[in-house]
């Protein structure tokens, strides 16, 4: 839902899920990352509560302008023991998928698969603080039980039970739809330190049959973990197919057996070769496990004005007309450098970008110096916009100083995500029933602070909102609304992102806003996110 924060004199929100204040509160995140992104973007990773986070892309691929958040995704983190690192005993049959997702085909790049009651698997995982412990199937119409045993016992298999009067412990692994992806159960939880996992298939399942295809074992993770995402690629080193790598801020499954080249790979699409070994290509990982948000859309700031009868429009990848003059990035104070090692993430406790631009018309008239900074903490993404004004007056038809963009479905799964908007003393306004429709905004004067939940597999996203002015001296910007677009483009059911809706946060002055040379204007826009796991 959206609960929007409205000035005492339009009413009392009413039926409100959460005082508003609750949209900004922390959610308990320690970390957040930087890695690099595919064509020259940035990957911004930010933990928005315990073993979950947010990753925002950051696109920059034209280098005159400065860096647009463009999207985002939730996530589970969780480190992944891929069947690489299974010690695998009896008859198995190796597999691999064609892509990630949540969708069609088997999960994941590699996987294995057996029907035989001698076969079984098992891989030694380990971490210090406390951590639950899943099993990462594939759903099949002739899908059998699985039996997990923990260090050769099943006493500390706490998560599942005998299903069927086996005499052990066990799970399924029949689905009505064959070869469906991202499947997960959860075998332990509360263990610490290292444990040896073994699973085993345990006879047929009715309905289903006597197969099972497993891809991953998975333990609960944080930023600061080193198997959460896949390793970076390394030049001469042997890999199976299957095995999944990242490079330049794109992911790679190998297509066959044997040793990497001298180069990493370039392609961002389909297969191709880094020199002596192929690899597909994909624009994310197997895991951890996403799920989209929002879409790609400008969220800083962006502004129409006229000066002299001609008009511009400024803002980001989308709307350009900003000259990039100089960029800082910042990982605890420190100037950042992507990892080359590892997982590609490097990890702290904020980042700070600055860029300083110029804003200009069309023709490239100099209009204002802009400084841009972005403060990112766990769970919060702050910006600060300050304009200086260099000598034509520039009025504003717009100024959009905070946007958020949401949708109807994840995108895959067609799971509701962004449903309702919540309003003071008005019934509930559902986005679905602006399907195919493109109506007219919907206005409230005077309402700064924007709250979103979004109801998701892992539990439910509380997402807070809010845009203001920045406290400087003679600032000309001094009084914001807030209107909502439920539905940009007539969307209707059926495409990936259905229901696109956005709501803005507009700044105004009295009798106008305009600026002119030696006039200051400064905004600020916050967003602040976190994962509510609680139990309903």
């Amino acid at each position: 839902m959206i609960g929007l924060e409205l000035s005492p004199r339009q009413g009392q929100r009413t039926g409100a899920p959460l005082p508003l204040a609750a949209f900004f509160a922390a959610g308990g995140g320690q970390s957040v990352a930087l890695a690099e992104g595919a064509g020259d973007n940035l990957s911004v990773w930010t933990e928005i509560g315990p073993h979950h986070a947010a990753w925002m892309r950051f696109d920059g691929a034209d280098t005159t302008t400065r860096y647009s958040w463009r999207e985002t995704l939730v996530m589970e983190l969780r480190n992944i023991y891929a069947v690489g690192e299974m010690a695998l005993f009896g008859s198995w049959s190796r597999l691999q998928s064609s892509g990630s997702g949540l969708s069609g085909s088997y999960t994941g790049n590699r996987a294995v698969s057996t029907s035989s009651l001698t076969a079984s698997a098992s891989v030694t995982v380990d971490r210090a603080a406390p951590y639950d412990v899943w099993i990462h199937y594939t759903g099949r119409t002739n899908g059998g039980y699985c039996r997990v045993d923990i260090d050769g016992s099943q006493t500390l298999v706490n998560e599942i039970d005998d299903p069927a009067g086996l005499g052990f412990k066990a799970f399924p692994t029949y689905s009505a739809v064959d070869l469906q992806r991202r499947r997960a159960v959860k075998v332990a939880s509360g263990l610490t330190g290292p444990h040896d996992i073994t699973f085993a298939c345990a006879g047929a399942a009715s309905p289903g049959g006597n197969a099972i295809l497993i891809e991953a074992v998975a333990i609960t993770g944080a930023l600061s973990d080193p198997r959460i995402l896949p390793p970076l690629w390394q030049p001469g080193t042997t890999y199976e197919m299957g095995d999944e790598v990242q490079f330049g801020g794109i992911f790679y499954s190998a297509r066959g057996d044997g040793p990497s080249g001298v180069d990493g790979p370039t392609h961002s699409a389909g297969i191709a070769s880094d020199g002596a070994l192929d690899w597909r290509a994909d624009d994310r990982s197997t895991y951890p496990i996403f799920v989209a948000v929002d879409y790609p859309s400008e969220r800083e700031y962006a502004a129409r004005f006229d000066i002299s009868g001609t008009a511009t429009e400024i803002g980001g990848q989308t709307h350009g007309n900003e000259l990039l003059q100089s960029r800082v990035i910042t990982l605890d104070g420190q100037p950042w450098v992507p990892a080359t090692t590892g997982n590609g993430l490097s990890v702290g406790s904020q980042i700070e970008f600055v860029e300083t631009m110029q804003w200009r018309t069309g023709a490239g008239t100099p209009v204002a110096d802009c400084q841009l900074t972005r403060s990112i903490t766990p769970g919060a993404i702050v910006h600060g916009t300050t304009l200086s004004g260099l000598g034509p007056v520039a009025a504003f038809e717009w100024l959009y100083a905070g946007m958020v963009p949401m949708v109807g479905w994840d995108g895959e799964s067609r799971s509701g995500v962004v449903t309702t908007l919540e309003l003071p003393g008005t019934a509930p306004v559902t986005l679905a029933d602006y399907e195919g429709v493109n109506p007219p905004n919907l206005n409230f004067a005077d309402a700064q602070r924007i709250g979103i939940t979004a109801p998701l597999d892992t539990g439910t996203l509380i997402y807070g909102h809010e845009a203001g002015p920045l406290a400087i001296s003679g600032n000309v910007v001094n009084q914001f609304d807030t209107f909502l677009r439920p539905n940009l483009n007539a969307t209707a059911s059926g495409g990936s992102l259905d229901w696109q809706a956005k709501a803005y946060v507009t700044g105004n002055a009295n009798g106008g806003l305009t600026l002119g040379g030696g006039e200051t204007l400064g905004f600020f826009s916050r967003h602040v996110l976190r994962m509510n796991t609680a139990a309903p």
